[in-house]
């Protein structure tokens, strides 16, 4: 008998046991009984079986019937990107509706990737009982063609052995196997970045794009992460010689084109460590009003349309911020010196004079090119300092009135926002201690005081004035916005529902929510003691920003008109904005209308790309700390903490801690009693002791197992408070 047939009689014979596991002996015997069959043919046939869903193994020596296809749908076929999960199961997401997802088994993937662009075509269930019991709610389908992949590079590391070796692959949602066209140069736990080529029959042949060092080298592992999102830490020769050739350029001509702010001063505020120094702030009280100037590096000055370096930022569109390093847009001589408002040194600025009255609302605005001086570069911790008391024998006394106008200034405008609905949420970031050789030796909750608080404040007063101006200048003309979609009713009905678990008060009917009805929400509940999960699962309901040329205006900040200005530096967008002003309204005459109808044609697909990239180093950032969470983890095995459950599923209960740390404990990992899950209800329920695992629940947990790889934390929960 040929293996195929082998493997039908297989499943037929197990068919026949209507759901009930069969032992494997007992399967051999029935299968003999029909037609001998040695037991190695046995074996393999039923190890493929498995292998491919068909059959699926259950207390090691019993079987029971796994998945098996049903008939396609004919006229079903539609296109959209597939998600796999480690086990190598995915879901097909449409990508011209919202409809419900589409289950994919592994057996049916057709070597597509995770992300990949695909066509799917539904199964008919009807014809068909043998469906994964888990995705009983979802269509079942099976990927006809990959369409386009989602990316072409990954990373991994060489790892030799004697029979040759394998590549161990960092996304665990990769399950092919990886074949090197070529692997000199390479030893034992080297990290790789290579390119897949043809994928056939579960393998993939790639071509090694670069070695990243090994993984016990400083540094590797976070370039890792970094290579893999497809993102470029390096700039290209061609790019860094261009660079190199820009000045200063401070000619009499453009001297003479610029308003002169050098006898104001003028200060910086940034974090202690920071190089790119892109914003400063000045502010002088006239009577009951207000002066405010932000002036921002001026990078599109630098920057010629189509140069080499433009090309370059535009397709990173964003700095990215991570550890102990920063993957900048610019070349650092741009970043971090021509460009950044360095203490003492004239530069260059883009600036947006508001004179603001004693309620917060502007009188008049202005943007215009000028030359500043930075009089001191601050950090935040001093000015915080500062603010404690308001006074200081470091700081001279002009800066310290120009501090404390500045101050005065915050209040009134923090005030006008928290009136308008502006949605503040109060939700502790990490700050991770890393030591000379770059390894974690502590996680501390970031501290911000009212130094960051009043910078954010003045950079959003500065983003919402220049958006003003352009549009009452020029009525209808393009422009790029910062936007931000009201939430989906049905996230908000899920919101509530999970926030009435944790006694959140709501006032109002939610389904015609403006930004103010949220922020009084979250006032209402400020003697909440689960305030802090409330804002996290808040944050997850709310939409994402993104850039875009049709104006919605900005719902988390409560303002109608919104861009980005003020960090040309570290974003794209910003640095348009400038090119905006300058070609539109500020220096018509150095411009063609050419060039003018050039930007205009592609500020869409700018703001598209731009919200892609930032997702992407959002994604990198959260996954670098991830991986440092990990690694800081391994070293405190066996140790207890006190946590907060923040997330419940049917596999076990998520509990972060109190530095910000989260980890997982497994169903089984949950001792003291047998917990059952309630799905309605979202809770784990103590068989003996009745004692409930709900949203909020302060427990103890031991932390058991910790995967930087993988970037997975495992706790076992210990007590329940």
């Amino acid at each position: 008998m040929d293996n195929k047939k082998l493997k039908d009689l297989l499943v037929e014979l197990v068919k026949k046991e209507n759901g009930k596991p069969i032992q494997k002996n007992l399967l051999y015997k029935k299968l003999t009984k029909k037609q001998f069959v040695n037991k190695s043919a046995f074996f393999i046939a039923l190890d493929e079986l498995v292998l491919e869903s068909t059959l699926k193994v259950i207390f090691q020596n019993k079987v029971i019937l796994g998945y098996i296809n049903g008939p396609l749908i004919e006229g079903s076929e539609f296109e959209g990107l597939i998600f796999l999960n480690s086990k190598g199961d995915g879901f097909v997401k449409r990508i011209d509706s919202d409809l419900s997802e589409v289950y994919i088994n592994k057996k049916n993937t057709l070597n597509a990737l995770n992300g990949d662009k695909v066509i799917c075509c539904l199964m008919d269930k009807q014809k068909n009982t043998n469906f994964n019991k888990t995705t009983s709610l979802l269509k079942d389908g099976v990927i006809l063609k990959v369409v386009e992949r989602n990316k072409d590079f990954f990373t991994g590391t060489f790892n030799k052995t004697k029979d040759g070796y394998f590549i161990k692959v960092d996304d665990e949602k990769f399950g092919l196997i990886v074949k090197l066209d070529s692997i000199d140069g390479l030893v034992n736990g080297h990290k790789i970045l290579f390119k897949i080529g043809n994928i056939k029959d579960n393998i993939a042949y790639a071509t090694v794009s670069k070695i990243i060092g090994h993984e016990n080298d400083v540094g590797t592992d976070i370039l890792s992460i970094v290579y893999d999102s497809g993102i470029e830490p390096e700039f290209s020769d061609e790019v860094i010689k261009e660079s190199s050739k820009i000045d200063y350029d401070f000619n009499e001509e453009e001297v003479s084109n610029r308003v002169d702010l050098t006898h104001l001063d003028i200060i910086t505020i940034d974090p202690r460590t920071s190089k790119d120094l892109d914003d400063a702030i000045y502010v002088e009280k006239r009577g009951d009003n207000f002066k405010l100037y932000v002036a921002i590096a001026d990078v599109s000055y630098y920057v010629k349309i189509n140069s080499q370096v433009d090309i370059e930022a535009n397709k990173r569109s964003t700095s990215v911020y991570l550890v102990n390093k920063v993957i900048p847009m610019l070349p650092h001589n741009l970043s971090n010196d021509i460009c950044s408002l360095n203490e003492n040194e004239k530069r260059m600025a883009m600036t947006c004079e508001m004179d603001i009255d004693s309620k917060g609302n502007f009188l008049d605005i202005k943007v215009y090119p000028a030359i500043i001086m930075s009089k001191k570069r601050f950090a935040y911790e001093d000015v915080n300092e500062f603010f404690n008391n308001f006074k200081s024998n470091s700081i001279k006394e002009n800066l310290q009135l120009m501090l404390k106008n500045a101050y005065s200034l915050f209040k009134i405008l923090k005030t006008k926002r928290e009136n308008n609905g502006y949605i503040e949420f109060d939700i502790p970031e990490p700050k991770i201690i890393l030591d000379e050789n770059e390894k974690i030796i502590d996680i501390q909750k970031k501290e911000t005081g009212e130094a960051q608080n009043m910078i954010e404040c003045f950079m959003v007063a500065a983003n919402e004035a220049v958006t003003i101006k352009f549009n009452e200048s020029l009525k209808d003309a393009k422009f790029i916005y910062r936007v931000h979609d009201k939430p989906e009713d049905k996230k908000i009905e899920a919101f509530k529902i999970e926030a009435n678990k944790l006694n959140f008060k709501f006032d109002n009917d939610i389904h015609n929510l403006k930004p103010n009805t949220i922020s009084r929400w979250l006032r209402q509940n400020l003697d909440n003691p689960n305030k802090e999960l409330i804002n996290m699962i808040l944050l997850r309901t709310m939409a994402k920003a993104k850039y875009d040329t049709n104006n919605i205006g900005h719902f988390g900040l409560a303002l109608k008109n919104y861009t980005h200005f003020t960090s040309p530096i570290r974003r794209y967008p910003d640095l348009i904005v400038h090119r905006l002003f300058r070609m539109f309204l500020l220096e018509k005459n150095k411009y063609t209308d050419k060039q003018r109808n050039e930007l205009l044609d592609n500020l869409k697909e700018i703001c598209d790309h731009s919200t892609e990239c930032e997702i992407i180093a959002t994604n990198v950032e959260r996954d670098v700390n991830s991986m440092k969470f990990a690694e800081y983890m391994q070293s405190k095995i066996g140790k207890t903490y006190i946590g907060m459950v923040t997330y419940i599923t049917s596999f076990g209960i998520f509990v972060r801690l109190d530095n910000t740390i989260e980890g997982c404990a497994k169903h089984e990992n949950i001792k003291g009693d047998f917990y059952e899950f309630d799905q309605d209800k979202l809770i784990y329920k103590g068989k003996n002791t009745n004692k409930i695992l709900s949203l909020g629940t302060k427990v103890e947990i031991k932390v058991i197992g910790s995967n930087k790889t993988n970037r997975k934390i495992d706790f076992e929960i210990t007590k329940i408070f």
